[in-house]
């Protein structure tokens, strides 16, 4: 491994105190009337927190964006937001077209099968869009997270090493990656501060470590990773499957009218209604183009799974070093609580791309 993964062993306590002056008074005991006490597990005492206390994700150090009051959050790329625009406008206009124009002649026909699949898929892919969206893909607490909620110990329990670095017999806290932990592919992110297990990255979108780490999607704006990988591969399974209903249903449906009598209609219409239809006709051949592109990421994915890779490792030709499969692996539980009560001058303010919501009051 280069030099450029591991930490320069003289400059671990000036870096660790540059990072966070005040995490060495985190459990410490307090006199002042106005703090209040917590459990601090990382120091195994209180955790003395101000009145002032706010919960963690209103001051989340990093690029994402919560809102609904901490219940969902998204990644921060203020550049994403046209691409995820365009992939709910190629599902709910074709969509909505169905649901006004064809639904209601295939149900008083009774013919009911290809409405009611079309409805159930239609709501599974705007739930899986969502559930990609809007949930955590597995994120790895940076340091000052770590040290600002006491969560050190939990975290060790729950991935089996020390997320925060540091060899056995030294004290807690310092920066440095055991030489096993190292030869087993472990990595020391220097941007979060924290010891990364294999096939987790750092995204640089969102400003996150991630775990199984596959890659940052502009059209769902979030990361891919082990804790919404599954949604992101049933979202492209079942849109997939929505374009191959809706669209050759709309296209019949039109080739069915009267075309004489819809041609005498187009005489009599407006320049700008016809504007209009032609500005549909050319968003249909978009719709199409798009169903054609997302065969090609399902077939894509599909050979990820197959081989047991991700995006990131087939790309920059990178071994699965836990061999552990891609879909079908264990999703793990969420590493922070957004909703821990923290001491904001800890943390600091929230980054200037990280705007407050309207969901968030």
């Amino acid at each position: 491994m280069t030099s450029a993964d591991e930490l320069p062993q003289e400059e671990e306590g000036d870096e660790l105190e540059a990072l966070n002056p005040a995490a060495d008074k985190i459990g410490a005991p307090t006199e002042d009337v106005g703090l209040k006490a917590s459990f601090d597990i990382e120091e195994g005492g209180a955790r003395a927190l101000p009145l002032n206390a706010v919960p963690l994700y209103q001051v989340w150090p990093s690029q994402n964006t919560f809102f609904c009051r901490g219940w969902c959050m998204t990644g921060g790329s203020e550049e994403c937001w046209a691409p995820n625009f365009c992939v709910w406008t190629c599902i709910l206009v074709p969509s909505s077209i169905f649901f006004i124009f064809v639904f209601p002649q295939l149900w008083h026909r009774g013919a009911y099968a290809l409405p009611l699949a079309v409805l159930g898929v239609f709501s599974m892919t705007v739930f899986l869009l969502c559930a990609t969206c809007c949930t955590d893909p597995g994120i790895l607490p940076r340091r000052s997270v770590i040290l600002a909620t006491g969560s050190a110990e939990d975290l060790e329990n729950a991935l089996g090493f020390d997320i925060l670095g540091g060899v056995p017999g030294q004290q807690r806290g310092e920066p440095e990656l055991p030489s096993h932990l190292r030869h087993q592919g472990y990595r020391w992110c220097r941007t979060c501060r924290i010891v990364r297990p294999p096939r987790a990255s750092h995204c640089s979108d969102c400003d996150n470590c991630v775990l199984r780490y596959d890659h940052h999607c502009p059209f769902v704006n979030n990361c891919v990773g082990q804790r919404n990988y599954h949604f992101f591969f049933g979202f492209i399974t079942s849109v997939l499957v929505l374009a191959m209903l809706v669209i050759p249903s709309v296209l019949t449906y039109i080739s069915a009218l009267n075309v004489d009598q819809t041609m005498d209609h187009m005489g009599s219409i407006s320049s700008a209604m016809r504007i209009a239809l032609y500005g549909l006709a050319l968003g249909g051949v978009l719709v199409v183009a798009a169903a054609f592109l997302s065969f090609i990421l399902w077939s894509y994915h599909v050979f990820l799974i197959s081989t047991s890779r991700t995006t990131k490792e087939f790309q920059k030709s990178l071994p699965n070093a836990t061999e552990e499969p891609t879909l079908c692996a264990a999703r793990g539980r969420m590493l922070f609580d957004p909703w821990t009560q923290v001491d904001p001058d800890i943390l600091g303010p929230k980054p200037a791309s990280s705007r407050p919501s309207f969901f968030d009051y």
